[in-house]
């Protein structure tokens, strides 16, 4: 709770009721607007966001999270029970999120966990995001944010210390600087610094790293390597032979392991190396396993559509495991 009052500032709760209530103006990025939205405890372990329900007379939902302004995720028509598989399609991935400014303004936005790998890549700050089901992640120095976008708000530039802690008269003295990014040079100049003789004498230097991994079902991937042999996806195409004549695949999680997703062969698909990065990195849209017909599932990368096959066997155990479904 002292997090939340930290995070609410100078907004004072309303303490009327049992627990205290914070009514906060939310404003949405993408240029959705601003509403005041009660956020309060509902209970001593929880604090949550009033009013959320859609279809309520009272419904206040944040635009930035309403189907019909910031474009979120909905379901489809006749769902009624939280364990219709089309409810896992739908949410799969999806990471909403409040941020505070270096101005006391609140924002309200959300990405698909695809977006945030991508902007992890540029500013590993935001790994959190993808790693942790809920918590708070603080920027020092503070994170460029683009307010008037809801699907790429994170820049790839930071700020010194805030105006307040540099005696600024204001946020806009600030001077930008770039995070993990030099400032855009010429080629020449790329060129010049690139294939200067620069090596060191004394050759490269080792370091050590400790990196922490899902276990992962390493029998599941050998023998699902050896049943396809190719690209489940593309076919030889990508694949190439290794030193000793094997080719050389890899399995991808539909669903991420850091995401709940199953190690086992109803959620492991084998594929090249160059599909594996795409579907990591590209925009992938419209793989949902309850739609699997004749061993087959079409979905697209960046707009082009491409389809996965299974063998008929593997398909069985898709569906065993009870309809499970991923989207990306």
């Amino acid at each position: 709770m002292d997090e939340w009052a930290d995070f609410f500032g100078e907004i004072e709760p309303d303490t009327t009721s049992q627990w205290p209530v914070w009514h906060v103006e939310i404003h949405s990025l993408g240029g959705l607007g601003s509403q005041i939205v009660d956020i309060g405890q509902r209970r001593i372990q929880t604090v949550n966001i009033r009013s959320q329900k859609i279809h309520s007379d009272s419904g206040n939902r944040v635009l930035a999270w309403h189907p019909d302004h910031g474009a979120f995720p909905t379901l489809p028509e006749g769902v009624d029970s939280s364990t219709d598989p089309s409810v896992i399609a739908t949410s799969q991935g999806v990471r909403v999120f409040l941020l505070k400014t270096v101005t006391g303004e609140h924002w309200a936005g959300w990405l698909r966990t695809e977006q945030i790998e991508e902007a992890a890549e540029k500013d590993t700050r935001l790994k959190p995001m993808l790693t942790e089901p809920a918590g708070k992640v603080l920027f020092a120095p503070p994170l460029a944010l683009d307010t008037s976008s809801l699907s790429n708000p994170f820049g790839l530039n930071s700020f010194e210390p805030v105006a307040a802690d540099k005696g600024l008269s204001s946020p806009e003295d600030t001077q930008k600087k770039s995070y993990g990014n030099k400032p855009n040079k010429s080629e020449e100049e790329i060129a010049e610094e690139l294939f200067a003789d620069d090596t060191p004498a004394d050759g490269a230097k080792k370091t050590q790293k400790i990196i922490e991994t899902f276990e992962r079902n390493q029998k599941a991937v050998r023998e699902l390597k050896k049943l396809y042999k190719n690209c489940q996806i593309t076919g030889d195409t990508f694949v190439f032979s290794k030193a000793n004549g094997d080719p050389y695949l890899e399995v991808h999680h539909l669903v991420p392991l850091g995401e709940g997703g199953a190690d086992s062969p109803a959620n492991l698909v084998v594929i090249s190396a160059h599909v594996h990065r795409m579907l990591h990195y590209a925009v992938v849209e419209g793989i949902d396993l309850s739609k699997i017909a004749d061993d087959k599932l079409d979905f697209t990368i960046n707009g082009e559509t491409f389809t996965i096959t299974w063998r008929p066997e593997h398909v069985k155990v898709i569906s065993d495991a009870g309809g499970a479904v991923a989207t990306a």
